[in-house]
């Protein structure tokens, strides 16, 4: 899969159709790395778990700008925060699904939050393309932490979970200790996101991933 960026990511988010029309429901399914929307950049190489010097966690969203972080870095600050679990959604301005998704994660954020999980979000804008990055988050009343993910992408990726191609949004949950628990591919909507929650926050074997990169509304059932 190619890389895409800016104005040609815009529009190849349109030509692949990055939202998906109607939500499904809730399934654990083997990763398939078929596109969905928009690469963020290339492939990945890699191991998860990397390790990095102690950063603290990310505070609320600055007025102008966001502090860059790197992957290990980010995995660092997860385990220096204290909380149960992180959940880390990646982004872009110029992302259509990224706009029906982040009200969602804004909406539930305040239920996770009293179970000990915040949602951190990682803008994978280009430096330049900050403003517009921050813009959309105003213009969508988002106040959940935020930050930008330090060039080169693929080594961002690659920490978090070389099972990421690059497709975005892309959401990560994360144990307090930075293990990944679950990643989704793609958009994801509340109804695929609460049992997963739900689970993690009992202590139930949630560990899986799922990618939407089949025909619409279709899964395949599975358990990592």
């Amino acid at each position: 899969m190619r890389s895409v960026s800016g104005l040609s990511a815009f529009s190849l988010c349109w030509l692949l159709s990055c939202s998906r029309a109607e939500p499904r429901p809730s399934a654990a399914t083997e990763v398939n790395t078929g596109n969905v929307g928009p690469l963020a950049d290339s492939g990945v190489s890699g191991a998860d778990g990397a390790t990095a010097p102690s950063a603290a966690p990310p505070a609320a969203l600055p007025t102008a700008a966001f502090p860059t972080v790197d992957g290990p870095a980010l995995l660092a600050r997860i385990r220096k925060s204290g909380l149960m679990g992180v959940l880390v959604n990646a982004y872009a301005s110029w992302c259509g699904s990224c706009e029906h998704e982040l009200p969602m994660l804004q909406a539930v954020s305040s239920r996770l939050k009293s179970h000990g999980i915040e949602i951190w979000l990682v803008t994978v804008d280009e430096p330049e393309a900050m403003p517009q990055a921050r813009a959309l988050l105003d213009s969508l009343h988002i106040t959940l932490p935020g930050l930008a993910a330090a060039p080169p992408l693929s080594d961002f990726k690659a920490a978090l979970t070389p099972r990421w191609p690059g497709m975005i949004p892309a959401t990560f949950l994360f144990d307090g200790t930075g293990k990944l628990r679950y990643f989704w591919g793609g958009e994801v909507f509340e109804n695929e996101l609460k049992p997963i929650m739900d689970g993690f926050i009992a202590g139930k074997h949630i560990d899986g991933a799922t990618t939407f990169g089949l025909a619409p509304g279709a899964t395949k059932p599975s358990h990592e």
